[in-house]
């Protein structure tokens, strides 16, 4: 079989889960799509899923951050029960601008 070639499979050959599974495994083997039919009519085509390793080579966004980022300031602020600050999240520009001022002055 060429490999840009669509398998066509009967849909009335597949009479249970057992034969379902089965095909869903020889597409992913395969990782050919296969067109689903019923009397001669094309129904459904079934397509391997892309895999884990095709999601985690996404483009990362956003800048990255270094060891001096003055946002490394701002994680555990609130874990300290003696600090008075419990506002972090709807502060955090606030709280942001202060840590970069306390590095740059």
């Amino acid at each position: 079989m060429a490999s840009k070639e669509i398998r066509h499979t009967e849909i009335n050959e597949i009479c249970n889960a057992a034969e379902l599974l089965r095909l869903a495994q020889e597409v992913q083997h395969s990782q050919q799509p296969t067109v689903l039919t019923q009397d001669g009519e094309e129904l459904v085509e079934v397509r391997p899923a892309k895999s884990a390793n095709a999601a985690s080579k996404r483009r990362v966004k956003g800048k990255p951050t270094y060891a001096d980022d003055p946002l490394w300031s701002i994680i555990g602020i609130a874990a300290d029960p003696t600090d008075k600050v419990h506002d972090v999240s709807s502060n955090t520009d606030e709280y942001l601008a202060q840590a970069y001022e306390d590095r740059h002055l």
